[in-house]
């Protein structure tokens, strides 16, 4: 099984991006990860103002699943599920990455940044 990462799809029908400017960007743009293989993904914030970043998962039947959710530098999350196993990981303030690995079945990774999200709302700090 393969794994593709794109940097577009939902991305731009969801609204995270605004008019022709990318608020993250997915480094590498694409990857391949070949069954047995790992790969690490990057994502990269370019708008402080969505401090939130996410890594999202859509399987074969178009199933989109949130992986991870991560605000601090230094939060990580182990998401194991059919099919692959990931590691999340907030690098820095800008930076969401994405260890794959054990990947046996195909799907579409994608990267989101928001100023707040549904497991972790802005009026739970007030």
């Amino acid at each position: 099984a393969w794994q593709r990462q794109p940097l577009g799809g939902l991305r731009r029908k969801r609204g995270w991006v605004t008019g022709s400017t990318s608020l993250v960007e997915q480094k590498p743009r694409w990857v391949l990860v070949p069954r047995g293989q790992a790969e690490t993904l990057r994502c990269i914030l370019k708008d402080s103002q969505y401090p939130w970043m996410s890594w999202y998962q859509q399987d074969l039947r178009g199933q989109v699943q949130v992986l991870a959710s991560l605000r601090r530098t230094g939060d990580k999350e182990v998401i194991n599920l059919p099919g692959a196993n990931y590691r999340a990981t907030r690098v820095s303030e800008s930076e969401l990455s994405l260890h794959v690995a054990n990947v046996t079945q195909g799907r579409t990774l994608f990267c989101t940044c928001s100023k707040d999200t549904v497991r972790h709302p802005n009026w739970e700090n007030e």
